[in-house]
């Protein structure tokens, strides 16, 4: 058996003044000021005293996210407590990557910062959206999107029966339609962009480009791909793995399964 695992949230996590509690403790205060000053943006002010409204915008929430995901991984550092094992969802797998080691959080502040604005402007070039689909086997939603011809793609497989597909505004009412005639159910999700597939291949390119720019180191407890589940164990392996994640398919249910396949003790997720 293992000690315990975390594990970090992504973009829909946010909530209004999620941070505010958290900000009287020294270890989260001085993370928060760090990334203020890393990013030049407003950082205290979003998990503070945002209200819910304001943190829709992706750009906001996903540095508001990432913010409080490492505010609170500065009060349990000081309190002596350390993970086995790391795992972040999407926007989430940053905030892995810098308690594995790989990255500093200011270096990783700064490419959450241009991934959020990036994505904004995938979602403004070209309109997209999300739904959650239930009752389906991963492998049957994406044969009826395959079926239908439509910019609709499985974008994050978070259970067995539960994906979240991702893709053009246009298209998505007909794919709900027919991925529920085969037997799903059908939830609505309030993003304005098609987030993990081809339609931001634009907005990758560039932030591939930063990526390759940034230093990144081997990690120094294993941190878990969202692709395969399987560990990243090299700086290349990790740098290959992050060019292809803003348009690359979320496997969350097998970074799940190698999770529970360790026995670990408790799993923790580090985030609001």
């Amino acid at each position: 058996m293992m000690q315990s695992v975390w594990m970090f949230p992504g973009q829909g996590a946010q909530s209004a003044r999620m941070g505010f509690k958290f900000l009287g403790q020294a270890p989260f205060a001085a993370m928060i000021e760090r990334i203020e000053v890393a990013t030049d943006r407003q950082v205290r002010q979003l998990v503070e005293s945002c209200v819910e409204g304001d943190l829709v915008r992706t750009d906001r929430a996903q540095l508001a996210i990432f913010a409080m995901s490492m505010g609170l991984l500065a009060g349990l550092k000081a309190a002596g407590h350390q993970p086995a094992l790391v795992a972040g969802h999407s926007l989430g797998h940053f905030s892995a990557l810098v308690t594995a080691g790989v990255i500093g959080v200011e270096e990783a502040a700064v490419l959450v910062d241009s991934r959020g604005r990036f994505m904004r402007a995938g979602g403004e070039r070209v309109a997209g959206g999300m739904g959650v689909v239930q009752g389906l086997l991963c492998e049957t939603v994406e044969a009826v999107l395959a079926g239908a011809g439509l910019q609709v793609w499985a974008a994050n497989v978070n259970l067995a029966d539960q994906t979240v597909v991702s893709g053009a505004v246009a298209d998505l009412p007909l794919a709900r339609d027919l991925l529920v005639q085969a037997g799903g159910r059908w939830v609505g999700l309030n993003v304005s962009g098609a987030f993990h597939t081809p339609l931001l291949a634009r907005e990758a390119e560039a932030f591939a480009a930063q990526i390759s720019r940034t230093e990144l180191v081997a990690p120094r407890v294993p941190v878990l791909s969202n692709a395969t589940g399987r560990p990243l164990t090299t700086a290349a392996e990790i740098r290959a793995d992050l060019i292809s994640h803003m348009t690359g398919q979320v496997r969350w249910v097998s970074v799940m399964n190698q999770m529970l396949a360790q026995a670990p003790e408790a799993m923790i997720e580090v985030g609001p």
